[in-house]
């Protein structure tokens, strides 16, 4: 949330934030500074027992050791089989199929490089400060096309 400390028109500084309305006003002259913005923050209503547990808004943050970063989807887990019957087994494989045939080869080299940069770094020991920003530099360099005919070891290596 980027915070303005005072009025663009009247240079004030009495500034009110409207959490129901997600604005930012001015008490001195009555200008919305800032709108639409967003509360990360937990959601603390309680309705019933079980809303509890669904008070969170935000998922986790966002991680660049993660191929899409956290923000992507993953169509179920091989135990997620047990609980499911003939016909959504079979729903079950050709999606996994469908999100394996959509991946992009940034993407696919992303998945195996990370989870290889991962196995280093426990193998060190390296805090998860280091390994974030090994990470990062990795994406980059895959981002601007530094990584193509290299092999995958010796850049993870590098980052």
């Amino acid at each position: 949330m980027s915070f303005v400390k005072k009025c663009p028109e009247c240079g004030g500084i009495n500034l009110f934030w409207n959490k129901e309305k997600g604005e930012i006003i001015c008490r001195d002259c009555g200008l919305v500074v800032e709108d639409k913005m967003v509360d990360f923050g937990q959601e603390w209503r309680e309705f019933d027992s079980s809303d509890a547990d669904k008070l969170r808004r935000t998922g986790a943050p966002m991680s660049y050791t993660q191929f899409d970063q956290g923000l992507g989807t993953d169509v179920g887990k091989k135990s997620d089989l047990y609980q499911l019957g003939g016909k959504a087994k079979n729903k079950f494989f050709r999606l996994r199929k469908w999100q394996q045939r959509i991946s992009t080869a940034i993407e696919r080299n992303l998945k195996l490089a990370l989870s290889e940069l991962k196995r280093v770094s426990s193998y060190l020991r390296l805090p998860g400060s280091v390994e974030e920003e090994a990470a990062r530099i990795y994406t980059l360099a895959v981002q601007k096309g530094l990584v193509r005919g290299r092999s995958m070891e010796s850049v993870v290596a590098g980052a």
